[in-house]
């Protein structure tokens, strides 16, 4: 339920922005968020809509019974018969498998529940990605109904030993962030280093339970804000349609992820040549406090030329691209997830003033930090 309610909230702020637009409206927020639609509380509910998270087939069936306008917006199942606004699972699964990609992983994994529509879905787009790369995919189920601690003991025990056997390095997808936490502490019980050995990443982007992971995890950001918005737009247009859009809804409005919120989980490089592999990893935890090439040639007692020729070889790119892209990584990351100004983000990103910041990052992807930041964070209206 931790999953749900974190979910649901940044529904409810979707929804909040819609009806700030275009309300007012009355409503009422079911703080249970059961599912159960009891029959008699829909025959004597004289309310004009509803937005509702249902997961049984039993309990659509009393919705759609019941002749009242009605969006689902969880998309747990897609068989439901129910006008739906949810993630696209696929293309959340495609940007996990994007992001372990970028960082040079020729082995990947996925772990997720077994017989649950939404991670097989996630799992079908990961799979879908890693294909296409030409890579194949190890794959890991947890049971969901492990409820007791020692049915929850018993998979972990088989996670630990899965892990274990993994050939390394790997990049690992979880198909929830309370299951990539599940996978980092079997990472720990079989002394396997993260993200050296094992990189990891979630989805949800539940802030509580990425940051207070160990070492923090990386997680596919969806678009909750703009499923809650979405689906209020699509519920206000059948009530005044008298329970019909006036478009089809025989397929669900899927809403895409916005990005991936980087964390130490999923902070390095799969990199065979262990000389670049250092040079790596000092790149990733120093880039933002200044690190040169000169300093990278310093520290790893080589020439300057052996280091580019070895860095292009491993990465197909030169050390100080590599610096540029991990700085270039974490102002989009501020940008996604902090308040800061650009100046207060250039000045924590290493760029000396934030009109270079600007210019280098418009260089690189078109558009200026302010715009970029603003066409993330926009809540714009499904067409």
């Amino acid at each position: 339920m931790a999953k749900i309610r974190s979910y649901a909230r940044r529904v409810l702020r979707g929804i909040a922005h819609y009806v700030e637009l275009h309300g007012p409206w009355s409503l009422s927020v079911d703080p249970r968020a059961s599912g159960a639609y009891d029959v008699r509380w829909l025959k004597n509910w004289r309310g004009d809509g509803v937005l509702a998270f249902v997961e049984a087939l039993p309990a659509a069936a009393r919705l759609r019974a019941s002749g009242i306008p009605i969006v689902e917006l969880f998309g747990h199942r897609l068989d439901l018969g129910l006008p739906q606004v949810s993630n696209d699972e696929a293309a959340i699964g495609r940007l996990a498998a994007e992001h372990l990609l970028e960082r040079q992983f020729h082995r990947v994994a996925f772990v997720g529940y077994r017989g649950l529509d939404w991670s097989d879905r996630r799992h079908g787009g990961f799979v879908e990605r890693a294909r296409k790369a030409g890579l194949a995919t190890e794959t890991f189920f947890c049971d969901e109904s492990s409820l007791s601690l020692a049915t929850w003991e018993r998979d972990q025990r088989r996670l630990t030993g899965w892990l274990a056997r993994l050939a390394k390095p790997v990049g690992v997808m979880a198909s929830s962030d309370r299951l990539g936490t599940r996978v980092l502490d079997a990472c720990r019980r079989a002394d396997v280093a993260v993200p050296e050995e094992i990189a990891v990443i979630g989805v949800d982007n539940d802030e509580e339970t990425c940051l207070l992971a160990h070492p923090p995890l990386s997680s596919v950001i969806d678009d909750a804000e703009q499923i809650g918005f979405a689906a209020a737009r699509l519920l206000d247009d059948m009530m005044a349609h008298r329970g019909r859009a006036r478009h089809s809804l025989s397929k669900p409005i899927l809403i895409p992820p916005l990005g991936v919120a980087t964390r130490l989980s999923t902070e390095v490089t799969a990199i065979g040549d262990p000389v670049v592999a250092k040079a790596a990893r000092l790149i990733r935890e120093r880039a933002c406090d200044g690190l040169t090439v000169a300093h990278l040639v310093a520290e790893l007692r080589l020439s300057r030329s052996l280091l580019y020729r070895r860095f292009k070889a491993a990465l197909g790119r030169h050390p100080h691209e590599e610096i540029l892209r991990v700085k270039l990584d974490r102002v989009k990351t501020l940008l996604l997830q902090s308040s800061s100004s650009i100046e207060e983000i250039a000045a924590r990103t290493g760029f000396t003033h934030p009109e270079y910041l600007s210019v280098v990052f418009k260089r690189e992807f078109g558009v200026t930090p302010a715009r970029f930041r603003r066409a993330r964070g926009a809540r714009t209206p499904i067409s």
